[in-house]
């Protein structure tokens, strides 16, 4: 089967969509399927072992919007299958050209992260789809919803997705939640002092860790904040994002406590999750992170925003702790608790570990391969 990946972004740029689809189309092609990507970049040529087309976003927008949709054009002739990372627009002229099968994978509302992004909105997304809209906003929900209606198949990370999309028109029969899931690293049998002496970090002060793009979704800037409450402890923020520069500010309230590493790739990721005592999400949504699942996979307990998919990840006091968003004293009150008592930290540790097994990489692989065959 030829499989042709449309997506907005891709490997070596953070982020879940990147990290799950450079995982998963090894696999694809082991199983003896050919696969050719389109998406937008502009990082130096890689041996991924299938060709990637990357269309540069330091064009003007008409141009590189031009130049994504030829692209687009030629992968849709050449495939038997178009699979969308959650880009969905270019269907709205490949489906009614070409008739492909069309499965997209859903990670969140696009329009409350462009809401969000450009200040039009300071609503949760769950209050955003029943909330009356600007005009704008009502025009581009419609056309997203549009774009994601011609999908024959549509999968969600989790319920929360699923119930989303229900309520954007898709029909209940093409809904599939299949469930994030990270390949085993191995990293949760290696010493925490080992990978910090190893990474340049503290040996002798509690370390936090936070992994993400760096945009007002994914609530960097209530990490920060929430140290203001946590004594002595040291923040390492994976990632990188428009946020920066206000962020470093912020942090200068903090001399010495806040480490921004920029992007990093997959396997440092994973060890500076596991060099830390805690790991943070501090989102004001999330499909189904996969960050969090990474947490689980190498034994760090998490501290996370109760939002999104991340309650069906974490069960509170069990394998994890959830907290309100946007709450830096909330935040901060759960670090305290699994910095301060070892007993708590252990069992959540080892029910993190636990849960962790239920999110199966094959199952993950053999569910998305049965979606995308005609």
């Amino acid at each position: 089967m030829k499989i042709g990946i449309l997506s907005g972004t891709f490997h070596p740029e953070v982020g879940g969509p990147p990290t799950y689809l450079v995982a998963l189309l090894p696999d694809l092609q082991r199983r003896g399927h050919e696969i050719r990507v389109v998406c937008y970049g502009d990082a130096p040529p890689h041996d991924y072992g299938y060709p990637v087309q990357r269309i540069s976003r330091r064009a003007s927008v008409p141009l590189r919007l031009v130049a994504y949709l030829r692209a687009a054009l030629d992968l849709t002739r050449w495939c038997d299958v178009l699979y969308v990372q959650g880009y969905v627009f270019p269907l709205l002229l490949l489906k009614p050209l070409f008739r492909k099968r069309v499965v997209t994978k859903v990670v969140g509302d696009f329009s409350w992260e462009y809401a969000r992004r450009h200040g039009l909105t300071e609503l949760d997304v769950t209050a955003f789809q029943s909330a009356p809209h600007s005009l704008k906003l009502r025009v581009l929900r419609a056309v997203y919803h549009a774009a994601l209606r011609l999908s024959d198949a549509v999968i969600g990370p989790s319920d929360h997705i699923a119930s989303l999309v229900r309520a954007w028109g898709v029909t209940p029969e093409r809904i599939h939640v299949v469930h994030n899931a990270i390949p085993d690293s191995g990293l949760r049998l290696v010493e925490r002092a080992a990978l910090r002496r190893e990474l340049g970090l503290p040996i002798d002060q509690p370390l936090l860790a936070w992994v993400g793009r760096l945009i007002n979704i994914k609530g960097p800037e209530v990490a920060i904040a929430a140290l203001a409450h946590v004594p002595d402890a040291v923040l390492v923020m994976v990632g990188e994002g428009g946020l920066r520069p206000d962020l470093e500010a912020l942090a200068a309230a903090y001399p010495g406590r806040v480490r921004f590493t920029g992007p990093q790739d997959h396997d440092q990721v994973l060890k500076l999750i596991r060099a830390a005592d805690v790991f943070v999400l501090s989102s004001y949504t999330e499909g189904l992170s996969h960050v969090l699942l990474e947490s689980l996979s190498v034994g760090t307990p998490a501290v996370a925003t109760a939002v999104g998919g991340n309650p069906e990840v974490l069960t509170d006091g069990v394998n994890g702790l959830l907290v309100p968003p946007g709450s830096p004293t909330d935040l901060a009150a759960a670090i305290r608790r699994l910095l301060q008592d070892p007993d708590l930290n252990a069992r959540l540790t080892a029910g993190a570990l636990r849960r962790g097994e239920d999110f199966s990489w094959s199952r993950t692989v053999e569910r998305t391969e049965a979606l995308l065959r005609p």
